[in-house]
């Protein structure tokens, strides 16, 4: 497996969910917690779960994206210096398709945080109102679902240390559990109408409705604008400050129908390198 690179793809900050440890990278991914090691291209595989070697296979090819054909995303998006060096520094990073409730909750947490907290707080949440998992020694926990955490009450959340944002939380939870809102049609919906579902939730604005687009609902056109894409598109590409919708109009233009994929790129290569001039 040449086109797939593990360490890239979960340590990119698109999931808060993996710790490496003793070179395995431990996860709890849809109520399993997983142990993964890539070794000359091979992924090496060991679940908490009861399940067969194809049952893990299938849903392990989803969640990792490598059903997708990357060589030829990254082609298309290989369009400048700067997105090439990025590519060829992080080549293999995938796009995670991960659990809708668990990245919609993860991303309102996320909200004017960083990565080492929200992984602190969803532990908490985790730990209190998920189920135990065990693997080896390791012990995690299950995202818990939204009805458990509708009946726990906002209290009960700011007790996770989620500061404000324990209310918008239990909110979309509530809504999930009162049937306001139904997450199985989001999945079916085009691009566009699903962000603005998203939206509707009190708390949630267009960053993170992208940022659950993209990384669980597999629309790779999306783009979650922080302070890092803002940055980016200002600085190396229009020469100016710019509004959120001039740098969303300006990103797809250039980048197409794969902007997800280039954004991915650009974003953590800023973050652990940072751009200057390169030359090919």
């Amino acid at each position: 497996m040449t086109d797939f690179d593990l360490k890239h793809t979960l340590e990119c900050g698109q999931s808060f969910r993996w710790q490496r440890f003793n070179g395995w990278y431990y996860g709890v991914v849809g109520g399993r917690l997983l142990k993964i090691r890539q070794e000359d291209g091979t992924l090496i595989i060991e679940s908490s779960a009861d399940e067969s070697d194809a049952e893990l296979e299938t849903f392990l090819h989803h969640y990792l994206d490598l059903n997708r054909d990357l060589p030829t995303i990254l082609r298309q998006v290989d369009i400048d210096d700067y997105i090439h060096l990025a590519i060829e520094t992080f080549w293999g990073m995938r796009v995670l398709n991960q659990e809708l409730w668990e990245c919609l909750a993860s991303f309102i947490l996320s909200q004017n945080n960083n990565v080492p907290r929200i992984k602190g707080i969803i532990r908490i949440l985790s730990a209190r109102f998920g189920e135990s998992l065990t693997l080896d020694d390791q012990v995690d926990y299950s995202f818990p679902p939204p009805e458990v955490l509708a009946e726990a009450g906002v209290d009960a959340l700011f007790d996770c240390r989620m500061g404000y944002r324990a209310p918008y939380l239990w909110e979309a939870a509530a809504s999930i559990t009162a049937g306001k809102f139904d997450m199985d049609n989001l999945k079916c919906l085009p691009y566009v109408e699903a962000k603005q579902e998203l939206i509707q939730f009190k708390g949630i604005g267009e960053k993170v409705a992208d940022c659950v687009c993209l990384f669980s609902l597999g629309h790779i056109e999306a783009l979650p604008i922080d302070v890092w894409i803002k940055r980016i598109v200002e600085q190396i590409y229009l020469k100016r400050q710019a509004t959120i919708r001039e740098i969303r109009e300006f990103a797809q233009s250039y980048f197409g129908e794969y902007l997800g994929y280039a954004q991915q790129y650009l974003f953590h290569y800023a973050r652990v390198i940072g751009f200057n001039t390169p030359g090919r």
